[in-house]
């Protein structure tokens, strides 16, 4: 065999042991001044379209703790990757603000994660790249500061990192995937061809012109998408590739080949099955690689002038009598003269060798024997086919890959026969014994004298299963494990045909010397793993194996690919849990310090495990795949929001638990409650197109559930809500502002293209209108005070279901179950109050301006205005009292449940304690106490009938506010079948009290300004059955329309005043009040009543004043003064 000195190759493609075969190599000459450029973008598979154009976070290395299994942890780096979303990656540790909205809006990333009890994100920071100046640092020899001076101005780039599309990319093939436009297995190698794409683009990005920071993060994310791809890889063929079983030939009646039987027993055997997988794995990885550098350099292995390998240098030096070189050209004879061959031959050696050994592990054996013919060497090739063109350990697709082949031919059949007529004449397996015996003792004796190669006896030891004479030349953890796993798998196959077939006895056998090719494979046996997790440890930690295979067995892609091929899931998990999220000892748990793309590869690896695993898998991974699966899922998630991809969101949110995929929507939205509307857009239809509008098993996290949290945190009470001074706001409350913005969620209309449009769109507004008159009456209640601020909250809300009431009802009408045109009905009687409400002030405003100036100096137009806007408010409060003749708000929700029987009636509010003035009264126990006892007088005996229970405490996140409770027994007609007072009941009536300001034994001129109402039926157990509205509604009644007859008559007596004549019989509302018909009389209290009293009586005087004044009165012998007087 042919042996050769150590000398340098001829070519540069050994690779060094501090590098890897993806290795990016470093660019040539560097343009002058190139510092700024703009960088490629990729377009690629699924890409979704990304409104705001910019970079997304993408930070530079990242630590990697190895797992516990194959060697000891290694601790973190001291600064996360997620301390600074950097696309640049310059200053990795640079900390920087966490914000996630701008300045004015004060919400942080971590706020997403409080509640939750998964690791928050950081935000993604302004690009300063895009607007930084170039600077130079300058200072004289005798000078001690530096002076910036500003060189050159750039403009703003817009700079697209390729690497970081993959999140839109990944996003759109699982949408399709589950769609079923794609199965899971075709989803792993669209994931891959994904993940080579990016290399392939990120590698030309490096080969540009870059500074060394650029340069080094480059390198970087090529190799962990090439990681990736790698991982991605392997579990198609772990668990994508189908299985396929041998099918002989049941008419051919001759003795089945050693090919045949090796073919069988790796389909049969599962541990041979699992090398076969990896080994091919390995081998795709490697013929791949080969492929990248035909495409992209132009050259591979073996891609070389012909006859290069005939040495003919030697030659001339052997005609020429040169000594120091071999004196005959056979191939045995380097190794017998114990001679090199010429230095320029023995470098065209090595590299012949390297490559043949390149070819090798890309599993390319057909054209590493094609390569050393060309290089005139055919008996080099014919000794790598000693197992015949499928190598020793052939797979079933390749048998019948090459069966198919041979029956095209003319020969096949007759070389298959000839095949069969050998090992018929020698024995089965004979030959194939005796050639691995040879290659082994060739291996054996090549390589260890300075002049011999490596790669040669690299060469021959793979075919026979020899590791030590492998691993010195296996420079990566790729080409270390082909080396382990292959010769595991052929070193088993020999001991299945070696028992298979004995051909002498085992007396015969242990007489033979220990290198006879009968013993074979007990030579190479002893080299061999006993398991999986044992070859692993040999790579972390045997001798023989390259200190850069070493460092490559803590790498997070290793340690991935490792576990899946161990299918220990469960540590896998547990690995990507440690990178992903924060440990639970960990106290800062607001972001996760884990690199972006290993988030993204841990969220969607969590996701096809999920669905490739056999349920047998499943059920035993169950618990980790779905806890630990859920927090990975949930963290990508926040990470995509945080980067303003609140698209991507929804694909993922609907494979969570749906208790978090309800939290996370609930989360997203509270923080982008101050964004535009495009930007909840996003949010909403991420949400509706994903997630089912209700969930009827109960599986998935559903639209319906996400909404109900939205609107009902709402309306909790938040440390903030404290009011500002009623010179200011005039008693608007920010939290009203937040409640009326929560309503928006469901006027978006649901994209065209999902199923029941119309129908989704009629159960988002039959909500809204739930939800708003809701809002109404609570507002009703805050804003009874006599100013002109309006009541903002109330207008919002009409603002945002404006345009949805403009769309067709019928849809909306025939939606029984939620009580549709009960809520419609309301709605537009709510409206119709905030008009007049909103006219009513108005009027007020301009009344105000006007008082300050003498009368005698208004102008004719500032007057005639004010008595529009006054007889405007007169005319729409009028219109509302007298239709239905007072009965606003009343049968609306007259009837409580059939199958309801409630054991409690039950109201609940949250309000302040002011004054006119703005001042506010603090609660603390006394004034409790004191509220307490008012609101019990207030009951009366009633009261004691029906048990009342009054309970006021102040309340825990608003020590301003106060909160009560007020409960009783349901009676016929308040709370028990028909509620036919429209009233409200005793509860209504109490409450009033507070509300109105008349709470006896109470400080005076002290009201309840209401935040917060709630009415409930109550059962036995104190669980709160459906809410009681006809309770609220009544408050409303009571407190709402006396307010409204006040202000009519308030503008009345103003028109009076201003000598407008008022037609008493259209405007008569003293009549309808005094009527025993309706009883509108008592919903007000004995105050109220005074004050319309007195209303009417100046408006009589006025009236009574114009009449005098245009001399009505000029022939009465009672004259008005003495009227007055009486």
């Amino acid at each position: 065999m042919s042996g050769g000195v150590g000398s340098p190759p001829a070519r540069d493609t050994l690779q060094s042991h501090d590098g890897s075969p993806q290795d990016i190599p470093d660019s040539g000459g560097r343009q002058q001044f190139r510092r700024y450029r703009r960088r490629r973008s990729s377009i690629g598979l699924f890409a979704v379209a990304d409104e705001r154009k910019g970079p997304l976070p993408f930070g530079g290395g990242f630590g990697s703790p190895t797992g516990e299994r194959y060697t000891s942890p290694q601790s973190l780096p001291d600064a996360s990757p997620w301390e600074r979303w950097d696309s640049a990656g310059e200053d990795l540790k640079t900390p920087i603000p966490r914000k996630l909205f701008g300045a004015g809006e004060g919400r942080e990333v971590g706020d997403l994660a409080e509640g939750l009890n998964v690791p928050g994100s950081h935000a993604r920071t302004p690009n300063t790249r895009e607007q930084q100046r170039r600077v130079t640092l300058t200072a004289s020899p005798n000078s001690s500061p530096i002076i910036l001076k500003t060189v050159k101005k750039e403009d703003q780039l817009e700079v697209t990192d390729s690497a970081e599309e993959s999140f839109a990319r990944f996003a759109g093939i699982l949408d399709a995937t589950f769609q079923g436009h794609f199965s899971f297995p075709e989803l792993m190698l669209q994931y891959e061809a994904v993940c080579r794409d990016l290399v392939d683009l990120v590698r030309e990005e490096a080969s540009e012109t870059h500074r060394v920071t650029e340069d080094r993060l480059m390198r970087q994310k090529a190799l962990m998408l090439h990681g990736e791809a790698a991982s991605w890889s392997l579990l198609w063929y772990l668990f994508g590739k189908s299985s396929e079983d041998m099918f002989m030939d049941d008419d051919d009646d001759t003795p089945v080949t050693s090919e045949e039987e090796a073919c069988e027993f790796i389909a049969s055997d599962q541990n041979a099955q699992l090398c076969s997988r990896i080994v091919q794995w390995l081998e795709t990885l490697a013929s791949k690689e080969l492929d990248y550098e035909k495409k992209h350099k132009g050259w591979y292995a073996g891609s070389y002038a012909q006859k290069l390998g005939v040495w003919r240098h030697t030659q001339n030096a052997i005609r020429k009598k040169t000594g120091g070189v071999v004196q005959h050209l056979d191939p045995d004879a380097p190794s017998r003269e114990q001679a090199q061959l010429h230095s320029e031959d023995q470098k065209l050696e090595e590299s012949l060798l390297e490559d043949v050994w390149k070819l090798l592990l890309a599993g390319r054996l057909e054209e590493a024997q094609d390569l050393c013919r060309s290089a005139g060497q055919a008996w080099r090739a014919a000794s790598l086919g000693g197992c015949g063109e499928l190598g020793p350990s052939p797979t079933v697709e390749a048998w019948k890959r090459k069966s198919r082949d041979w029956s095209l031919h003319a020969d096949g059949r007759g070389r298959d026969r000839s095949l069969k007529a050998v090992e018929l004449e020698s024995g089965s397996g004979h030959q194939r014994r005796f050639w691995k015996w040879a290659c082994f003792a060739a291996s054996n004796n090549i390589g260890d004298s300075l002049h011999e190669s490596k790669y040669e006896a690299a060469i021959f030891a793979s075919q026979c299963g020899n590791v030590k004479r492998m691993l010195p030349v296996c420079f990566t953890w790729e080409a270390a494990c082909w080396a382990m796993v292959r010769s595991w798998l052929d070193v088993e196959v020999d001991l299945q045909l070696s028992s298979a077939h004995i051909l002498k006895s085992p007396q015969e056998l242990n007489d033979e010397t220990i290198g006879g090719p009968e013993l074979w494979p007990q030579p190479v046996v002893n080299q061999q793993p006993r398991d999986l997790h044992s070859l692993f440890q040999k790579l972390l930690t045997g001798d023989l194996v390259n200190e850069t295979v070493r460092r490559s067995c803590k790498e997070q892609q290793r340690l991935v690919q490792m576990d899946l091929m161990l299918g220990d899931i469960t540590h896998l998990l547990e690995l990507l849990r440690t990178w992903i999220a924060p440990s639970q000892d960990i106290r800062d748990t607001s972001r996760p310090h884990g690199h972006p793309q290993m988030i993204r590869f841990g969220a969607h690896l969590v996701l096809v495990l999920r669905y490739i695993l056999s349920d047998e898998l499943k059920e035993q991974f169950k618990e980790k795949l779905w806890l630990i699966g859920d927090l990975i899922l949930n963290t990508y998630a926040i990470f995509l929001f945080t980067q303003k991809k609140e698209e991507l969101v929804g694909v993922y949110a609907s494979q969570l638990a749906p208790h978090l995929c309800v939290e996370l929507y609930v989360h997203m939205i509270d923080l982008r409650e101050n964004e535009s509307v495009p930007v909840k857009y996003k949010i909403f239809k991420s949400a509706i197109e994903y997630l089912p509008f209700i969930s009827e098993d109960g599986t998935k996290g559903s639209f319906a559930d996400i909404i109900s949290r939205v609107l009902s945190k709402s309306r909790d009470i938040k440390s903030d809500s404290r009011p500002l001074a009623k010179v200011e706001i005039s008693g608007q409350r920010l939290q009203t502002i937040r409640k009326a913005h929560a309503v928006q969620w469901l006027c978006f209309l649901p994209p065209p293209s999902l199923s029941s449009v119309d129908v989704l769109r009629a159960e988002l507004l039959a909500r809204a209108l739930e939800y708003s008159n809701i809002l109404f009456r609570e507002y009703s209640l805050s804003c009874l005070w006599r100013t002109p601020e309006m009541p903002v909250g109330a207008h919002v809300l009409l603002g945002h279901l404006a345009e949805p009431l403009n769309q067709p009802t019928d849809a909306l009408l025939s939606l029984d179950q939620l009580r549709v045109q009960e809520n419609l009905q309301e709605f537009e009687e709510w409206r119709e109050y905030y008009a007049c409400d909103a006219l009513y002030r108005n009027w007020l405003k301009i009344e105000q301006g006007n008082s300050v100036v003498p009368i005698d100096e208004l102008s004719s137009d500032e007057k005639e205005r004010a008595a529009t806007a006054a007889q405007q408010a007169l005319d729409a409060a009028s219109s509302l009292l007298q239709r239905n003749h007072g009965m606003w708000l009343a049968g609306v929700d007259d009837v409580a449940e059939d199958d309801l029987a409630p054991d409690w009636v039950e109201l609940q509010c949250t309000g302040m304690l002011s004054s006119s003035s703005g001042s506010s009264l603090v609660p603390d126990a006394s004034v409790c106490t004191a509220l307490v006892d008012a609101l019990y007088n207030c009951g009366a005996i009633q009261g004691v009938q029906r048990q009342l229970t009054v309970d006021v405490t102040v309340n825990g996140k608003d020590h301003s506010l106060v909160d009560i409770l007020l409960r009783c027994l349901p009676v016929k007609g308040d709370g028990l079948g028909s509620n036919t007072d429209y009233d409200g009941g005793l509860l209504a009536s109490i409450m009033a009290y507070a509300v109105k300001g008349e709470l006896p034994h109470f400080r005076a001129g002290i009201v309840l300004e209401v935040l917060r109402l709630d009415a409930w039926y109550i059962s036995g157990d104190g669980i709160q059955q459906v809410q009681a509205g006809y309770i609220v509604q009544g408050l409303c009644r009571r407190c709402c329309l006396p307010e409204l007859v006040l202000r009519s008559m308030q503008v009345k007596v103003a028109l009076a005043e201003a000598s407008v004549e008022v037609d008493d019989e259209d405007y008569d509302v003293l009549e309808l009040v005094a009527s025993k018909e309706y009883e509108l009389f008592q919903l007000f209290s004995q105050r109220q009543l005074q004050e319309l009293l007195q209303f009417e009586r100046r408006a009589r005087i006025y009236s009574l004043e114009v009449l005098e004044a245009s001399g009505f009165f000029s022939d009465t012998s009672a004259p008005l003064q003495d009227m007055q007087e009486t």
